[in-house]
């Protein structure tokens, strides 16, 4: 287990997660409110246009960041992690076009049970999903019934995984900002960011399972009684929060003074 600490007004970076062809880098573009010809924004296309974690400004310190599609043909799961650089980001968004699947529970698995970090899901192409039930049930459609469809169904698909209590999700059309619950997603992203990017933030990391068995201690150091109780004081410290509890009352009696 390790250690993150990010002091007040340090970077502050969202990471936009998903299979590849969800909407990642449109999503990208309708928060920076910038179009996909303009030279500042995230390419998008009919083919995988995103190979490397991509950093947008989104306002001072704070830092969108459009990432490639997980468990393609050119990135497998067990690389995906470390090529984003996973411990990296603040907040996370999981997009997913239709039903959220497999590879969109492990994400949200790894940022759940890893990190203490907020959490979105997003499920994009609602306008298409409700032309295609217009055109199968004409008699009967109802765009209020079927965004509640819609959400229920997220709902039941994610729950077994996550509380109620626990789940925020939005449904959303990545090109227009004005339907659907992205007003709402917007609201919700600058509510956190303004309560969190100004907050010390400590927070306990559980270790890789992959890497803990390729990076194992040598037996000597496992066995010093010193090591260990000095392993054991900073992760209890840690999690009662008393790393960041000294770092202000050594901010406030500086202060005090200067």
């Amino acid at each position: 287990m390790s250690v993150k600490y990010r002091p007040p007004n340090a970077p502050y970076h969202i990471a936009i997660l998903g299979r590849s062809g969800v909407g990642k880098s449109s999503l990208c573009n309708s928060i920076l409110d910038v179009s996909s010809e303009q030279t500042d924004s995230a390419p998008v296309g009919v083919i995988e246009t995103t190979l490397i974690p991509t950093s947008y400004k989104l306002m001072d310190n704070v830092f969108i960041w459009d990432v490639p599609g997980v468990a393609t043909p050119s990135i497998t799961k067990n690389d995906y992690c470390k090529l984003i650089d996973i411990n990296r980001y603040d907040m996370f968004l999981i997009l997913s076009r239709g039903r959220f699947t497999e590879i969109d529970l492990w994400l949200s698995d790894i940022v759940r049970d890893r990190f203490n970090k907020t959490l979105f899901f997003v499920r994009t192409g609602i306008d298409e999903e409700l032309r295609n039930h217009r055109r199968d049930y004409p008699g009967n459609f109802n765009v209020i019934n079927v965004l509640d469809l819609i959400r229920n169904n997220c709902f039941r698909n994610l729950e077994t995984s996550f509380s109620m209590t626990n789940l925020t999700l939005y449904l959303i059309n990545t090109k227009d900002k004005t339907k659907y619950d992205f007003p709402q997603l917007i609201d919700d992203i600058m509510k956190h960011i303004n309560q969190e990017r100004d907050t010390r933030v400590l927070t306990l990391i559980k270790d890789d399972p992959e890497e803990e068995q390729q990076q194992q201690p040598a037996p000597s150091l496992l066995s010093n009684p010193a090591l260990q109780t000095a392993t054991t004081i900073v992760t209890k410290w840690a999690r009662f929060g008393l790393v960041s509890y000294l770092y202000d009352r050594y901010y406030t009696e500086k202060d005090k003074t200067e």
